[in-house]
């Protein structure tokens, strides 16, 4: 185990804490999907390889920097990376500049059928009708392509159906951080 001093004599001067700080702040701008950790690690790590904890603490004054110079974004930890977002107090100026835009919004049944596998994940195709009462193929392919849900095993059964569970698209497209972010509900079962 390295002692306090050794550790301090392995970091970098300023200067190169600073360009770490900005290539950090660099590739967040460049990149509208979330960064996981181990990727920025690998990037900075080309430049100094720096304690996992120095990289979090330079990822957390950026965070406290743009709160304290109230800047229209923010840096949030989003399906397991980092990316900026802007603040909800600016989406009707973004919902404007996206106007013309076509947005494909999830229909009822994509919604239902993505809300019953995050729930329950994993689940089975027959599980997801047991549920709903109606056939669920066409839904389920259509959150495959969006990459919303995806195989994540099978079932130790007869004909060993396959199992779906949520994508980091899906925490992603949602702005959570992990599934355990999800509302709490008391039950899924048909009304």
């Amino acid at each position: 185990m390295m002692n306090k001093k050794n550790d301090e004599e392995s970091l970098p001067d300023i200067e190169t804490r600073v360009h770490i700080k900005r290539v950090i702040e660099a590739l967040l701008f460049a990149s509208s999907e979330p960064i996981p950790f181990s990727k920025i690690r690998e990037i900075t790590d080309t430049i100094f390889e720096l304690p996992p904890r120095i990289i979090q603490n330079i990822i957390q004054s950026l965070q406290e920097e743009y709160h304290s110079q109230q800047r229209a974004f923010r840096l949030e930890e989003i399906a397991q990376g980092y990316v900026l977002r802007t603040l909800d107090s600016y989406s009707s100026y973004i919902e404007l500049l996206g106007r013309n835009k076509r947005s494909e919004k999830l229909s009822h049944a994509s919604a239902e059928v993505l809300a019953i596998v995050a729930y329950r994940q994993p689940i089975t195709r027959s599980q997801i009708e047991s549920i709903r009462g109606v056939d669920s193929s066409g839904t389920l392919m259509n959150l495959l392509e969006r990459q919303l849900i995806q195989p994540v095993g099978r079932l130790e059964a007869a004909g060993r159906p396959t199992l779906y569970g949520i994508t980091n698209s899906f925490l992603q497209h949602f702005g959570l951080k992990n599934i355990q972010e999800l509302p709490r509900l008391n039950s899924l079962e048909p009304v």
